[in-house]
């Protein structure tokens, strides 16, 4: 399967740890990223009408776990790279709740994809809300407000997905929160509270793993080295139940 991911560290961190999960099955990816850290639509949508060559490419190719990443991709160039069997598209964290921030540039976005890639699903990565204890100055905009940042994030996305003709969500941003109501708790994000720890990749994985092959990832025996496996049953859980 090859698939493309427009987005910044968020899609990164999902996507950190699924070619090793998919690997443990005997599954290949060709799973690419184009990075610009914290890009929103918006910016996507200028970097693609200007043709900027502003992006990282991060690249696993089929069978390996070691990223290669080279650097001055512009948008079009990744998306004509190859023949894509899936395409995300996700808003930046900050602006993930602001609904206005979705127009017009994701419907225009994924029209322009199904144009390159007719054969293409398009789909629309939900990205989380922060942790509870995130410092960010984008948190206030949800009052520092776990809770309020997942309803607002998961309502503009809902709406922005029925708006551009999306008809999959991948809901990693639901996954993270029902995570939460377990044993792993507020432990989904790294220090800085906003970018996934490695229970926070693994459940972005699993949702992405779910997503683009239609299966169930309760029961998949892979746990990553620095991951705590009683919590594996959890996570599994939460993507699996995501909606």
């Amino acid at each position: 399967m090859n698939v493309l991911s427009i987005g910044n560290s968020f899609s990164a961190n999902a996507h950190a740890l699924l070619p090793q999960l998919l690997k443990e099955e005997g599954e290949e990816i060709l799973l690419c990223n184009l990075f610009i850290g914290g890009c929103s639509l918006e910016r996507h949508w200028n970097n693609w009408r200007k043709e900027e060559q502003a992006y990282a490419y991060e690249v696993y190719l089929p069978g390996e776990t070691v990223m290669n990443r080279p650097e001055g991709v512009a948008l079009h160039e990744a998306v004509e790279d190859e023949d894509w069997d899936v395409i995300t598209l996700q808003q930046c964290s900050a602006l993930s709740g602001v609904r206005e921030s979705y127009t017009p540039y994701l419907a225009e976005l994924a029209a322009y994809c199904r144009m390159v890639q007719p054969g293409a699903r398009i789909l629309l990565h939900q990205t989380w809300a922060y942790g509870a204890y995130c410092t960010a100055q984008a948190f206030q905009t949800y009052h520092n407000d776990q809770e309020e940042m997942y309803r607002a994030l998961a309502a503009a996305y809902a709406a922005a997905a029925e708006e551009a003709e999306i008809t999959q969500i991948i809901p990693t941003g639901t996954a993270f929160q029902l995570a939460r109501q377990t044993r792993v708790g507020d432990r989904l994000t790294s220090e800085d509270g906003m970018h996934a720890s490695t229970a926070g990749e693994y459940l972005g994985a699993a949702c992405f793993y779910e997503a683009l092959y239609g299966r169930s990832v309760p029961g998949h025996p892979w746990c990553p080295p620095a991951l705590d496996p009683a919590w594996l049953p959890a996570l599994q859980f939460s993507a699996h139940t995501a909606e």
